[in-house]
């Protein structure tokens, strides 16, 4: 049975498909902290997301984010999804290698009056540094 938390995160993968940062805003509480746990990456409230997250869609401007599986509950929620995309610009810490990338990901995360409140994002960095820079 769907509930109302299940369309609001599939509402925030489809509007960060469409690589708008205004619609992904309006998801969100204004003290929404959002976190790429492993770049190290934390954006705080609307205004920090608002800085950080453009760059990662100047990183990989055709990137998709495919959800496999989640769940919620009234407070929180826990997706499995695909990231894929063409690395045309840096990410912290790997500099642009025009390559492409497809790689698991989960992230954890709250809700909060019909907002998204909070999101931590866990992926393989190893897979990711194997895709473009063809490391071991």
């Amino acid at each position: 049975m769907t509930n109302s938390n299940d369309n609001l995160l599939r509402e925030l993968i489809e509007t960060e498909n469409s690589h708008n940062v205004e619609k992904v805003l309006a998801l969100m509480a204004d003290d929404v902290v959002f976190e790429d746990v492993t770049f190290g990456v934390v954006m705080e409230g609307k205004d920090g997301f608002k800085q950080i997250y453009p760059t990662f869609i100047t990183a990989a401007p055709d990137f998709k984010l495919e959800p496999k599986s989640w769940v919620t509950d009234d407070k929180s929620f826990a997706i499995e999804m695909v990231y894929s995309g063409t690395q045309k610009g840096d990410f912290p810490g790997l500099p642009a290698t025009g390559r492409p990338f497809s790689i698991r990901m989960c992230s954890f995360g709250e809700f909060e009056n019909g907002k998204i409140k909070g999101r931590r994002d866990y992926w393989d960095l190893v897979t990711l540094r194997k895709q473009l820079l063809g490391e071991p």
